[in-house]
């Protein structure tokens, strides 16, 4: 059944929330969330997969101790 305007007369006044109040969303000032991204170059998905492994088999990662992937 739905409510009838006059029988919401008995209903107490609702209290504002507890998280916004009566607030506008563009008042609240937010905190940005997490670090700022580290990452300044990526590689590009468009790049085929053997030009990204020739990329990496050309850097230092054997000095490092890091192994080629095996294809």
């Amino acid at each position: 059944r739905h409510a009838r305007p006059e029988d919401n007369k008995e209903l107490p006044a609702r209290e504002p929330h507890r998280k916004g109040g009566n607030r506008r969303k563009n008042d609240k000032h937010r905190e940005p969330r997490g670090r700022p991204s580290l990452f300044s170059n990526y590689t590009p998905l468009t790049v085929s997969r053997e030009h990204n492994l020739s990329e990496c088999h050309a850097s230092e990662f054997r000095q490092g101790g890091i192994k080629f992937p095996k294809q």
